[in-house]
């Protein structure tokens, strides 16, 4: 019986772009039975788990080289994570724990320590940090096909080229590996946006969707694929008036690819000779490299939590210093933003503990666990300070909601210098300091913030969520969610306002100011600097070498005169299709349905 033809299925879109091939279905996961070993095998089986990490070493050292050769260093440094994690004291002792104490078999009990650790995975409710699992789980799926006697992926040849790998999960080496087979896209069942293979494909220009349920059932060696990555979506069997559709797609995205690819070298200035900053915003320090081919001035937010996720105790002093270190090498002299620690909510990673509360988006997160926990934040302060003899720091401080807070926080830092001054450790005193403008309370003080601070930065993820009292992620209260409701685009006027009274600086690093469809609105209320996704800055520096701040400011007016979110968003989003038709994307194009309005 046929197999019905476009058959969607829904996903999340880890690496943007549109292909076309036929499915090759992997299975990687290596089924690992119980199986225990006699008294006298211990040692023996102690030394097939050394051997393994070896050779699985020796696997991940070889592609490495071969990245290094053909793609660049930011794969190579996501491959030396992988690599580190081998000797990870959190999976290798326990792994040799069950094997000496329970005689389990070295897979068996590799197994068991795997499952241990996803536990404390399955228990952090922030989709970044569960993202982080994937590298473990790959790392010991390795280790275990090692141990079983199972070739490595893609070491045969056997995958032919242009088709697009279906598998449970992929790992940062078979993108790379897979991508020079000829490999054009990729989808899985587990995975995330922000884990470590989504880096690498967007790095390589390769489509992903992740979050694909039962993938490898719903899909067939041979089955004719289309892989949207940018709208997260899958079809299955496609007729060919789909196909049609979207390779006129691709072909339209290609050519807005290589419009953008041009703007890499250009500055960031509107018709008038105006200058507008554009940073990024990253999580990993194999981002930077990524934001700064991609046209990144500097790093806008670097997010710090990264460092205390899936591990028992808090990272050291000397881990942070080196860490902040890293990200300034990278950079060559252009300033990187660290936002100190924004834990709590929905963000516990299994070293720190803290009280929930009814309400824990409103509890004890952020800047208030920070200072809840000044030993904590004391070593978090000390590393950025001293990494500031090395390279131009700032410190942006989050979830701040008035001066007090400020204050507070900027004390402990006079404390941490005079300690550095007494303890003989080079760094920077007069390091930028700057709070993040994420509630409402913020933005209605922020000429009183400007006044004892160095900087502004509007977040306007929080910001919008808290102001508006919804839930971005509630699927039942999403509908409310709105940037451009006219109170946060007067919350957005009164920061920018405070912050122009003292001449302090101010810029944004929420979603809003990475989306080319805001970016008049935004000029025109004032904003001259912004913080981004890295793969949103060319297209932002498209719209904004093609704009006159004139025209700009009158739509920004004629925005703030109306009364509703629709009537903002149907003026905004018709103005900006009909002027950026190729910089708004397929999704922004079809946003909104009213008739384009004329420009202002």
């Amino acid at each position: 019986m046929a197999r019905p033809q476009n058959r969607t299925l829904s996903g999340v879109g880890a690496s943007p772009g549109i292909a076309i091939g036929v499915a090759y279905v992997i299975d990687k996961h290596v089924e690992v039975g119980e199986r225990r070993i006699a008294p006298e095998e211990v040692d023996d089986e102690l030394r097939r788990f050394d051997q393994a990490l070896i050779a699985a070493d020796a696997q991940l050292a070889r592609i490495q080289r071969q990245i290094a050769e053909r793609e660049g260093e930011d794969q190579y440094r996501i491959l030396e994570a992988h690599r580190l994690m081998l000797g990870d004291v959190h999976l290798v002792e326990p792994t040799r724990r069950f094997i000496r104490e329970d005689l389990a078999a070295a897979e068996w009990a590799l197994r068991r320590a795997l499952d241990q650790i996803r536990a404390v995975f399955d228990r952090i409710e922030d989709p970044y940090f569960r993202d982080r699992r994937s590298d473990v789980d790959m790392v010991g799926e390795r280790l275990i096909r090692v141990l079983v006697g199972v070739g490595d992926l893609g070491q045969a040849g056997e995958i032919p080229k242009g088709v697009v790998v279906v598998g449970h999960d992929l790992s940062p080496a078979d993108a790379a590996q897979l991508r020079k087979a000829g490999v054009v896209a990729f989808c899985s069942e587990a995975g995330g946006k922000t884990s470590h293979t989504a880096i690498v494909c967007r790095a390589l220009g390769l489509p992903y969707v992740v979050g694909l349920e039962c993938v490898t059932r719903h899909v067939r060696t041979g089955s004719r694929l289309i892989v949207d990555g940018g709208g997260g979506q899958v079809i299955v069997d496609p007729d060919d008036a789909a196909v049609a559709r979207y390779a006129a797609r691709a072909a339209r995205e290609l050519a807005r690819a290589e419009r953008l690819r041009a703007m890499h070298d250009k500055p960031a200035v509107t018709r008038e000779g105006v200058t507008v900053h554009l940073a990024a915003n990253v999580e990993l320090l194999e981002e930077i490299p990524i934001a700064v081919e991609l046209g990144a001035q500097s790093i806008g937010l670097f997010r710090t939590e990264f460092l205390y996720l899936d591990r028992p105790t808090l990272p050291s002093e000397e881990e942070q210093l080196q860490h902040a270190v890293g990200a300034l090498r990278q950079l060559g002299g252009a300033p990187a933003t660290f936002r100190t620690l924004d834990l709590g909510g929905d963000k516990l990673p299994a070293a720190v503990q803290m009280p929930s509360g009814m309400n824990p988006v409103l509890g004890l997160r952020s800047i208030r666990y920070s200072l809840h926990r000044p030993d904590v934040f004391r070593i978090q302060l000390r590393a950025l300070y001293r990494a500031s003899a090395l390279g131009p720091v700032r410190i942006l401080f989050p979830l701040i909601s008035g001066v007090a807070e400020l204050r507070a926080a900027k004390a402990l830092c006079q404390e941490v210098c005079a300690e550095l001054t007494r303890d003989g450790l080079p760094h920077d005193p007069r390091v930028p300091v700057g709070v993040m403008i994420e509630t409402p309370s913020a933005a209605l003080i922020a000429d009183l913030l400007a006044l004892e601070c160095d900087f502004l930065s509007i977040g306007t993820n929080d910001l919008i969520q808290y102001s508006l009292a919804a839930d971005r992620e509630n699927e039942h209260v999403g509908y409310l969610y709105h940037p451009l409701h006219p109170a946060i685009l007067r919350l957005i006027k009164q920061a920018v306002d405070g912050a122009r009274r003292s001449d302090t600086a101010l810029a944004m690093c929420g979603d809003m100011a990475g989306d080319p469809a805001f970016a008049w609105m935004l000029l025109g209320l004032g904003l001259r600097d912004f913080s981004m996704a890295p793969r949103q800055i060319p297209i932002m520096k498209s719209v904004i070498r093609a704009t006159r701040l004139a025209d700009a400011e009158r739509l920004a007016a004629r925005a703030m005169e109306l009364r509703t979110e629709t009537e903002v968003e149907d003026l905004v989003y018709g103005v900006m299709r009909k002027q950026f038709p190729i910089e708004l994307s397929e999704e922004e194009n079809e946003r909104s349905e009213p008739e384009a309005a004329a420009p202002p």
